[in-house]
């Protein structure tokens, strides 16, 4: 019975998450969420008691989502500066391919219709990027003057607005892009000068072999 209503709960929550990617909090009712699903109201009420609990458990789902990424990373990337690039460019392709990812940033971008129930997802999502920043300093590749607060904020900021004015590049590679771009400005103010070349280099190895795009400049 209990994996039963675990998997049911986890099918509202796709469900919910595809709703509320598309129409957002106020255009999804609970109606969308169960319609051709085979799944009764009464088994949405048994798990959430209202649209605005299941817009909450949706954002709670993805609110570790940084960390848990940070985490999986660090053997394959042990500096800080380059486990963070490598997070923002998977962080900005689950933008584009996870619904639940997706619907998770929307539904925070749109709180203030929803209530006090819905977590602080860009909150955390920022101090797993102001904590990495931090690790930099201490491995000794970023700038000492840098407000890691100041740019762990604006490189949330960043990310969720491409996704958020993108719409149609779920599909595509161009959130990612536009994220590395982002960073090759970026890079020359936080980082020291004399390992930039070697932070630069090992991105766009990570770049080429995860997106199958040639190095700029044919490097």
């Amino acid at each position: 019975m209990q994996t039963r209503a675990n998997r049911t709960r986890q099918l509202l929550l796709k469900a919910a998450a595809e709703a509320f990617d598309d129409h957002g909090y106020r255009g999804t009712r609970l109606q969308d969420v169960v319609a051709g699903r085979g799944i009764s109201k009464g088994a949405l009420y048994f798990h959430f008691a209202s649209k605005e609990r299941l817009a909450a458990a949706i954002v709670m789902e993805q609110r570790d989502l940084l960390s848990r990424l940070s985490s999986e990373l660090r053997d394959r990337h042990p500096r800080a500066i380059q486990r963070l690039i490598v997070l923002s460019l998977r962080t900005a392709g689950m933008l584009q391919d996870d619904p639940m990812v997706r619907a998770s940033t929307r539904l925070a971008c749109e709180s203030h219709h929803i209530g006090a129930a819905i977590p602080p997802l860009f909150d955390h999502w920022t101090d797993t990027v102001r904590t990495l920043l931090d690790e930099a300093g201490t491995q000794g590749d970023l700038l000492p003057e840098v407000d890691t607060g100041l740019v762990a904020e604006f490189i949330i900021a960043a990310i969720i607005g491409l996704r958020r004015t993108r719409e149609d590049a779920k599909n595509e590679d161009g959130i990612a892009r536009h994220v590395m771009e982002m960073w090759r400005l970026l890079l020359p103010g936080l980082a020291v000068r004399a390992h930039l070349p070697e932070i630069m280099q090992a991105i766009d190895t990570y770049t080429r072999q995860a997106y199958r795009q040639p190095c700029r400049n044919g490097r």
